[in-house]
């Protein structure tokens, strides 16, 4: 993965950390917080293999 996609990675789960403090709704905090990990996870380790199908 190119350090151009990690940046914009982790930049977008700062964004969805943010939108995670701010939100009303539980429900919507959880989306954001989901939404969070998975670009965190992305800018970390970046794509994971597909795994095959048993």
């Amino acid at each position: 993965m190119e350090s151009q996609d990690r940046i914009y990675f982790a930049r977008r789960a700062a964004e969805e950390q943010a939108l995670t403090q701010s939100a009303s709704n539980p429900q919507v905090a959880n989306a954001h917080q989901k939404l969070q990990r998975a670009y965190l996870e992305k800018a970390s380790v970046g794509d994971r293999p597909a795994q095959p199908a048993d």
